[in-house]
Formats: structure tokens, sequence, C-alpha cells
């Protein structure tokens, strides 16, 4: 269920204003211009690749359970969430994911504080010698160097690392289920964590509802880490959370901006097309709210797309532009993607 009601609520979001697959490409992490600007223009940050691994088998899945039970409603290409479907949010808390900063690298911190945590516990009983759960070469590199630059064989660092590990299972933010998945899939001394599969039976749920809440267990978790209570677990978030938000292909546009080149410079000199640079300038706009437009679009030009979109409760291009013909697509997706961004 936890499933369902997730894709419901981004359903919902999207105001019947996206196709099936607006969803699949969102929680994938799809780095398409066009994904972004949904990301941006509905405030769908927190949901951005928090499933990277999502296939579209088990997505049209999870569609066709929903269409089944008439929540959710596909008219001309584009779904939209039935009234049905609405009650099935009734007392729905959002999801506490930081899918936008994080970017599938709680996968990599899990990784690394299970291997500590694995290798403590085999010290702990004088064992120096056992199988790393993970078998990742790089994620054995960091740990050497993380437990290298401490003294991990001493009982007080073992006792300090596990006090706060427990500090931080007892955060209020998380459930009793996201402590339950964070304890049962630790492995440790002779012991390894349980399967997803286990672990649904053990639950009663399915296995995509256990690895989704899994996620939401890390974010939350990460979210929390600080140097104060934490100051061990902390090295473990190194490079952990997405400094910026562009791709490098953006970011590379984003300098030659920055230089004076204008959009059509920037597509020779790259080797792309205009429209392309023109996605990557939807990226910036809405990652940099100090970014300055007027080169494109003026400010009461603005102003005046930000007043038809929420007028109208409406994100749809060629109805924005039917009304205000004088503006182009790209000066129209410019204007909403910057007014998301300061209105966010």
């Amino acid at each position: 269920m936890y499933f369902s009601q997730l894709l419901l609520n981004v359903i919902q979001k999207f105001n019947g204003e996206r196709s099936a697959m607006a969803s699949f490409y969102l929680l994938k992490g799809k780095k398409s211009g066009q994904t972004i600007q949904d990301v941006t223009y509905f405030n769908l940050h927190r949901f951005f690749s928090i499933y990277p691994k999502l296939t579209q088998e088990e997505y049209k899945q999870q569609l066709f359970k929903l269409q089944q039970n008439n929540w959710i409603e596909e008219e001309d290409s584009l779904l939209r969430i039935s009234h049905k479907g609405l009650k099935q949010l009734t007392g729905y808390t959002e999801p506490l994911f930081n899918g936008w900063e994080l970017r599938g690298n709680e996968k990599l911190f899990w990784s690394r504080l299970e291997l500590v945590v694995q290798t403590l516990s085999y010290f702990n009983k004088n064992e120096t010698r056992f199988i790393p759960n993970q078998k990742d070469y790089s994620v054995h590199q960091f740990v050497k160097d993380y437990l290298r630059g401490r003294d991990y064989k001493s009982s007080t660092f073992q006792k300090d690392f596990k006090s706060q590990l427990e500090h931080l299972l007892q955060i209020a933010e998380l459930q009793e289920i996201h402590r339950i998945l964070l304890v049962y899939r630790m492995s440790g001394y002779h012991i390894s964590g349980l399967t997803w599969e286990q672990l649904a039976q053990e639950c009663g749920e399915s296995i995509i509802d256990m690895k989704l809440q899994f996620v939401e267990a890390l974010h939350i978790v990460l979210d929390n880490i600080n140097q104060e209570s934490h100051p061990d677990l902390i090295g473990l978030t190194k490079e952990i959370f997405v400094h910026s938000p562009l791709t490098q292909s953006a970011l590379k546009t984003e300098q030659l901006l920055k230089e004076g080149y204008s959009i059509q410079d920037i597509a020779a000199l790259r080797s792309l097309k205009a429209n392309t640079i023109e996605d990557h300038l939807i990226e910036i706009a809405a990652a940099d709210r100090s970014l300055s437009l007027t080169s494109f679009i003026l400010n009461d030009q603005i102003k005046k797309v930000l007043e038809f979109s929420n007028k109208h409760q409406t994100k749809k291009l060629r109805l924005i532009r039917e009304n205000i013909p004088e503006l182009s697509y790209f000066q129209i997706r410019l204007a909403l993607a910057k007014g998301e961004k300061e209105n966010g």
C-alpha cells in the first residue's frame, strides 16, 4: 500500500497535466530536460531519483492496480487521480524523502555504514578475518581509510559509535517500520541482514514497499546526522549529498553563459541543438534563484506568466501561450522555472 499511496500522491501533484510515464521518470531520476522541469514546476524535488532501479514492468504493474481499483483515470494520454483515488490519500502524510539532494547516494552511505558495523562487530569478538557483506571494492577502500583514521580497535570508539547509532535510531521522524528495516538489514558478527523477501514476509508488505520505506528511512537518517551528536557517523556521509543539482552538461553550459556566450553560440561550440541548451538554461534557472533572466525574458513577463498559471492552476505550456502569444515556449518555461523556485 505504501507505493500505491506514494504514486497516487505524485500523480495528484502532476494535476492531470502529464502522461503516465512522467511519474516513472521522476522516481527513477531521469536527467532529461522535461523531468528536471517537472520537478521544479510541480515542486516534486523530494521524489526525484528515490528509486533508480525501478523497472517499467514494476511500474506498469502498479499502475494497473491503481486503474483496476479506479483510483486513477487516463484521458488524452494524460493521467489524473480520481475522486476514489483522492479518498485513499485521506490522512496521508507526506513522506520524508530528500531525493533531489541525495540522488540515490543513500545506498552508498548504507554500504559504508553496514561494513563499518560488521567490521567493528568482528573486532569486538577479537576476530580480524571475515567475509565482507559488501562486495564493492571502493566501499572497502573507503571503510579502510575511515577506520584507519580512528582508534577503531579500542572499546571506547566502538561504544561511542554504537551510542551514536542508537541515538540516531531514536529520532522522532523515524517510524517503527523504519527502525525495523534499518536494524534487520544490518549484518554483524556471524549474522546476515534479512533479504527483502524475508522482510516482506516478516512485515506483511510487498518487496517494493519495503525498499521504498528503507530509502525513506535512510533519507531521514542522513538529514539528521550532525557533527555535534554524531561525530563519528558524519564521516560516512562524505560526498553523499549532491551540492550542485545541475547535470554535468548543464554545468558546462552555465560556465559558457557566464562568459557571455549566447544560446546559439553555445550550441555551436558544443555541437548541440539550441533546444538542448535551452533545456540547460531551464535547469540553471530552477537551481539558481540569483540568475538574471533579463536577456531572455523581462520581469513583467515572468509575472504575467505566473499570474495566469496560478489563476488557472495550470502548467500547460500550450494553454499559457494561447493566452500570452507574445512569449515563446522557451520564455514560458523559463518563467515557470524561475517562479516555482522563488515560490518553493
